[in-house]
């Protein structure tokens, strides 16, 4: 990739986020965080319970090992900058 596509992809990107975190009202984002259950369920379903599914795809399917294993990367690995896009888009309350 040249140096001027990735110059373009790293600002894409950073006015993306910075565009998403613009947009953050500290208030909600407060009350968001106070809200235990809520935090205990996303901890739980993105570090335990989504990875162990992912597990156990790769084991009753029996894929390859480079398949196996990158899925257990994307079912291991938190939501990202994509997810957090669908989120605002939709306005969801997270």
């Amino acid at each position: 990739m040249s140096f001027l596509a990735e110059l373009g992809s790293s600002l894409l990107l950073f006015f993306l986020v910075f565009g998403m975190s613009a947009t953050v009202d500290i208030r909600k984002l407060m009350k968001q965080l106070r809200n235990r259950n809520a935090l205990l369920t996303g901890i739980t379903l993105q570090f335990i319970i989504l990875p162990f599914l992912g597990f156990l795809v790769v084991f009753f399917l029996g894929l390859s090992a480079p398949l196996g294993i990158t899925l257990l990367v994307v079912t291991s690995s938190p939501g990202g900058s994509y997810s957090n896009w669908w989120c605002s888009i939709f306005n969801a309350d997270l």
